[in-house]
């Protein structure tokens, strides 16, 4: 049996394998914790705000974004990526913290280490990008962030509770306008 792409390889999830997806969402949002503060949409993004950015699994989607952006906005924003995007971050000189995909399983401890860093750092904004992936959705959803943006994530409510549709720009371009960083 291959390992859970969600949990550690502990007894104690053991069943949770064969948990349908509407209960596993259950699980995690239950463990993060439903309520969430209130935010004033866009002034909450005005003045560069401490925000945590999720970059996506895909190389091009997260380099997209990260080429697209103003060095300006990286002066407050803590990434979270996975182990492949280094060379894409160490290029914008921003701060990140980096996973492997055994590490980004609820319950291993490089993963509560970053759930414990994600925390202390307190950011206002959240920004996720990429697919819908329950223990980063988890991680989003216990920042602190009031704000939670997805783009067309409307499925991930409560754990993002801003979802943006970029029509004709990029996400990067939609959330530089919001930010007013050039």
């Amino acid at each position: 049996m291959k390992p859970s792409p969600y949990f550690t390889d502990r007894f104690r999830y053991f069943f949770k394998r064969f948990s349908s997806k509407e209960s596993l969402f259950r699980w995690f949002l239950k463990q993060a914790g439903e309520d969430s503060g209130a935010f004033d949409f866009p002034a909450a993004l005005k003045g560069n705000p401490k925000t945590i950015v999720f970059l996506a699994r895909d190389m091009e989607r997260s380099a997209s974004f990260m080429h697209n952006m103003p060095d300006s906005f990286f002066k407050n924003v803590l990434l979270c990526a996975h182990e492949s995007l280094h060379a894409v971050i160490s290029a914008k000189r921003a701060t990140a913290l980096y996973y492997s995909d055994l590490e980004c399983r609820y319950g291993e401890t490089a993963f509560e280490e970053m759930e414990q860093r994600i925390r202390a750092y307190g950011a206002q904004v959240c920004i996720y990008l990429g697919d819908a992936f329950l223990p980063r959705l988890y991680l989003a959803k216990v920042s602190g962030a009031n704000c939670r943006i997805g783009f067309v994530s409307e499925n991930c409510y409560p754990f993002l509770n801003l979802s943006l549709h970029p029509d004709k720009s990029s996400e990067a371009a939609l959330i530089s306008q919001y930010y007013g960083v050039q």
